[in-house]
């Protein structure tokens, strides 16, 4: 029984160690415990990234999209990261769920906006979205509750585009390719929501 359990566990470290897309793989080819740590994998940062884009029950995106994953096994052809596929099934499910409950506007964007690249915001963020601890102390929940309104005034396509970047930790090329749109757009969008939260959160620089 020991010698089994050991097995097992040594099993399960080692497809941790395995590429996203090699995981995938092994799903397909019958192996249930490749998607298990798909989903330990992604399902924090993928509901995070729900909760960003409005989602009023962001962890029924995250089943949703693994459910498609799961349904839709023959039409991830390796053509883009299996990261990408994910998120851009979790974009169309939060954009459906917004459609449906009218939660999502569009404003048009102006020329983007020159400089401002601020990784120690987007990092902080990040840490506060995805791998905090339950306790903060008065200073980070004033920091929270500031970051929350100040991304509740971006606008979608903005806030899209800086919760796949810094907190789900797409390149602009994965961004670009999971919204259909062009990587300077991509880019543009994440220097405006850059300036508008660094403006915003200036305090607490």
């Amino acid at each position: 029984m020991w010698l089994l359990t050991t097995l097992a566990l040594l099993a399960v470290v080692a497809l941790e160690a395995v590429s996203d897309e090699a995981l995938y793989d092994r799903f397909v080819d019958g192996d249930p415990k490749a998607l298990g740590v798909l989903y330990d994998r992604h399902a924090r940062a993928l509901k995070a990234f729900a909760m960003q884009q409005g989602a009023a029950r962001p962890d029924d995106v995250v089943q949703d999209a693994f459910l498609r994953v799961v349904r839709n096994a023959q039409a991830f052809k390796g053509q883009s990261k299996f990261k990408t596929w994910l998120y851009t099934i979790a974009r169309n499910l939060c954009i459906d769920a917004s459609r449906r409950d009218r939660f999502r506007n569009g404003p048009s964007l102006d020329a983007p906006m020159a400089g401002d690249d601020s990784p120690t915001l987007g990092e902080r963020v990040a840490t506060d979205m995805v791998g905090s601890d339950a306790s903060r102390n008065t200073a980070d929940s004033q920091f929270r509750g500031a970051y929350e309104d100040a991304m509740a005034k971006l606008p979608s396509e903005q806030r899209e585009v800086f919760s796949l970047r810094e907190i789900s930790g797409l390149s602009f090329a994965e961004i670009a390719e999971a919204t259909g749109t062009n990587e300077n757009t991509v880019k543009s969008r994440m220097r405006y929501a850059l300036k508008a939260l660094r403006d915003a959160l200036a305090e607490f620089a």
